[in-house]
């Protein structure tokens, strides 16, 4: 079954979740079914109250990318679903309409979205990596954005999320050589927030940064990522209306005065989401 290809986990106290791609035969490479799994995981987590969002591979890798059987029509379809991507219009409106929607509906989330990354991050598994808020990985860890190795574009966001992440320069370095790198390269360019040298290491730092993000309110995070997103690249002036803006709307919450009695009286804050 597709669900199969998506595993789902919640820590004991409900604030943390972690969606983990579950096709280790195939490397995680991504297919339809697998597109499918992940994209109602994500609908799920949505609608929780979790707090910090994971999306892993496990301890060996994160995705070796799109699986070349998908992309060249060689995978099975009884149902008829996948259409004949080798067609130019069908793989323009099939990106457009399902494959790019799913990856920022992954950006758009209003909650933080963490990218563990062990193993091979390969094309379209860099890419989703790229779509999520926060990187970390481990000095083992190999990236790969090797669209143009085959001829290709990375086409799921790897152009514009790697330009804006990490900067013309880089995006240039990483995408038009196509070559492979390491984690601690990986840092270098501004792909990764941070990198570890062990797994117990990096389940530290994934667990510090969880720790903060937990500690912050919820409307205050979702809005302040929207706003990040929203603005970059945007002119100043009109980025200074959306703050005001969002910040007088979170004035009025109970989460702002809870947030602002714990901090007088140096207690935590126990947020109601409202």
């Amino acid at each position: 079954m597709a669900e199969d290809l998506i595993l789902i986990e919640e820590n004991e106290d409900k604030t943390i979740t972690t969606i983990k791609l579950n096709r280790p035969e195939k490397k995680n490479a991504i297919n339809y079914d697998l597109m499918i799994a992940l994209q109602n995981a994500i609908n799920k987590v949505e609608r929780t109250n979790t707090r910090v969002v994971i999306i892993t591979g496990g301890d060996e890798l994160f995705s070796s990318g799109i699986d070349l059987n998908f992309l060249t029509g060689q995978e099975k379809d009884p149902e008829g679903k996948i259409p004949d991507l080798r067609i130019p219009r069908n793989f323009r409106y099939y990106m457009n309409t399902t494959v790019q929607p799913l990856f920022s509906q992954i950006e758009k989330m209003e909650k933080p979205v963490i990218a563990k990354i062990n193993g091979y991050c390969f094309g379209m598994g860099f890419e989703l990596a790229l779509a999520c808020d926060f990187r970390f990985c481990t000095e083992s860890a190999q990236f790969y954005m090797l669209e143009t190795k085959l001829g290709l574009n990375p086409d799921v966001g790897g152009t514009i999320r790697t330009v804006r992440i990490c900067g013309i320069q880089n995006a240039k370095d990483i995408i038009l050589t196509g070559r492979k790198f390491n984690g601690n390269e990986a840092y270098r360019l501004g792909v990764v927030n941070r990198v570890a040298k062990t797994h117990v290491e990096l389940d530290s730092i994934i667990k510090m940064y969880t720790d903060e993000l937990i500690e912050s309110g919820p409307l205050a995070i979702g809005l302040a990522k929207k706003l990040i997103d929203d603005c970059y690249g945007k002119d100043i002036p009109l980025g200074l209306e959306l703050e005001t803006l969002v910040s007088s709307q979170l004035l009025q919450t109970k989460d702002a005065i809870n947030g602002a009695l714990a901090r007088l009286t140096k207690s935590k804050p126990k947020w109601k989401w409202k």
